[in-house]
């Protein structure tokens, strides 16, 4: 059952009706793309989001289970807090304890899983131009560091319009051009370095670029996309000083 009224002349609130033990309940009207850090353990899953830094208990509905899953296989230690991306929203359901309720995620569409990576500094955004953006992942593979070499990254430089950068052992350098959401680079010039690891990240990053019709940003982190949609590379920002 749903009620509705209207407020003044352009606002309507819906409340939703859950049936429980508890009696009904407000949920918030739309799901949306969430982000934040997540971690199961004990038989229970926390969310705390990236934009607000509040932490939220997961409902066990909708698409829960292949985030408990995927992150089961893909945690590098228990309790390890992962960044997930999500589509999903804040309603009231029973707390585990007690006869009551209490704000919870519900998951709608489980969308993505990075260990190691954080939400960054909250409350700040970092610009695609002029950031050092260290390469996180090349298609769904994480991108390994390698003793004595350089931090596989791209910068953007806004002036020249132009982005520099490395997979950890050439330099690679090229023009590019952003009508947001699109991106195209030009022909990447590199050096030839002979290196005894990191060769293969190089050529990765070099054929990603190739690929790249789109990029997807959200506060500290970078993806491009080819032109089905399909993430290429994956980056998280550090400032430059």
């Amino acid at each position: 059952m749903t009620v509705s009224f209207r407020i003044g002349l352009v606002h309507t609130l819906s409340i939703a009706c859950i049936f429980t033990t508890l009696g009904c309940s407000a949920e918030s009207a739309a799901d949306s793309e969430m982000r934040g850090m997540y971690v199961y353990m004990a038989d229970a899953a926390l969310f705390t989001e990236c934009e607000t830094g509040r932490r939220y208990p997961v409902a066990f509905e909708g698409d829960s289970v292949s985030l408990e899953r995927a992150y089961l296989e893909m945690r590098r230690q228990p309790g390890e807090e992962v960044l997930v991306l999500l589509e999903g929203r804040i309603a009231e359901r029973p707390a585990m304890e007690g006869n009551q309720s209490e704000e919870s995620l519900i998951v709608k569409r489980f969308i993505g899983l990075w260990p190691g990576e954080t939400c960054g500094a909250r409350g700040s955004v970092a610009e695609l131009e002029d950031n050092h953006w260290k390469l996180t992942r090349l298609g769904d593979q994480p991108v390994p560091a390698f003793d004595g070499q350089r931090e596989p990254h791209l910068i953007f430089h806004s002036e020249e319009g132009r982005v520099s950068g490395t997979g950890g052992c050439n330099q690679l350098s090229g023009g590019y051009e952003i009508d947001a959401p699109s991106i195209a680079f030009g022909l990447m010039a590199s050096t030839m370095m002979a290196c005894t690891d990191g060769k293969d990240v190089d050529q990765a990053l070099m054929a990603a670029l190739e690929k790249a019709r789109s990029f997807r940003k959200t506060a500290y982190h970078l993806e491009l996309l080819d032109d089905e949609g399909t993430v290429v590379a994956r980056f998280k920002a550090r400032e430059l000083q």
